[in-house]
């Protein structure tokens, strides 16, 4: 009898922690380097400055803040948005005003993503349809894209490439004017998660069984798969980061991995505090001006976590 191991992976004790809420929280975002967070607990969403760990704003209570399970930031943090998955609502981060609000009708929205100037909003159905609406123009498209439902989505900076997993077992990369599919990816099950980086050269899928693979999005080959022996493993969120040298992941769990993109290799692996029986890392960002991770728990947890890459 052999064993085989992989090599030892970094890990580390948070640097800082602070607790937004003593509530269990529904859904949370971070800005992507971990400035802002945007925190739902039942019928209350609050957005934070992370620097100073105060609030930004008076915090949104009422029939407005119930049922809050997707919210999200846009890359530039002027914008950021919630949903109940009927309804999406805008905001203006400088400002906690309300700059738009669209209904999704009788369709429920799985994911949500947003542009990095947020003025392209990509929304996944159910149906296996994907609406994109300009949120200047309020002119929007209902796609059909997948046969069944739409499970994740991600969308390139500048709103014109898409890329979602479905129950279907595909991955499509699919131009956003149209919904004209240009890369095909099939997986063994359904697909649960994926991600995109800026410029919609490099994704990421994941399936509910074993397959968790870096894509080329132009070539529609293989590039890596994470170097992980564990089945059914899940990720909340996820960022390509350092510029797309490493894959950031939250999971169940209290748990937050870090990968290196070329290889799939792990690099880091780190736990978060767990308050209560079952806590999960809901969001994660990347400050590279100090090198660290931030993560974001559904117990209302911030931590901050040091990076350095093994010798």
């Amino acid at each position: 009898m052999a064993g085989c191991f992989g090599d030892t992976v970094f890990e580390a004790a948070p640097l800082s922690e602070f607790r937004h809420t003593n509530e269990p929280v529904l859904s949370a975002a971070l800005t992507v380097d971990g400035s802002m967070s945007i925190v739902a607990e039942q019928g209350k969403v609050c957005l934070w400055d992370n620097k100073t760990n105060q609030l930004k704003f008076k915090c949104l209570v009422g029939d407005d803040a119930k049922h809050i399970e997707l919210v999200g930031f846009s890359k530039d943090k002027s914008k950021y948005f919630i949903s109940n998955r009927t309804s999406v609502h805008m905001f203006s981060a400088t400002t906690g005003q309300l700059v738009g609000s669209w209904a999704t009708g009788k369709n429920i929205a799985r994911d949500i993503a947003v542009s990095a100037d947020a003025s392209t909003i990509l929304i996944g159905y159910r149906s296996g349809e994907a609406q994109v609406i300009n949120t200047q123009t309020s002119v929007s498209k209902l796609l059909k894209i997948h046969r069944l439902d739409i499970n994740s989505v991600a969308l390139s900076d500048d709103g014109t490439t898409a890329l979602t997993g479905s129950s279907d077992k595909f991955a499509y990369v699919w131009t956003t004017n149209d919904g004209k599919i240009t890369q095909r990816f099939k997986s063994t099950t359904r697909i649960n998660h994926v991600a995109m980086n800026s410029n919609a050269s490099i994704g990421f899928s994941i399936d509910s069984v074993d397959d968790r693979q870096f894509l080329d999005l132009k070539t529609a080959e293989e590039r890596a798969e994470l170097n992980i022996m564990a089945n059914f493993i899940e990720f909340n969120d996820s960022l390509f980061i350092n510029d797309d040298k490493w894959f950031l992941t939250g999971l169940p769990k209290s748990t937050l991995y870090l990968w290196r993109v070329a290889d799939g290799q792990q690099l880091a692996e780190y736990k978060a505090a767990k308050l209560r029986l079952r806590s999960s890392v809901l969001a994660v960002a990347y400050d590279k001006n100090s090198k660290s991770i931030m993560t974001e728990t559904s117990d209302g947890v911030l931590e901050v976590w040091p990076y350095e890459p093994p010798k």
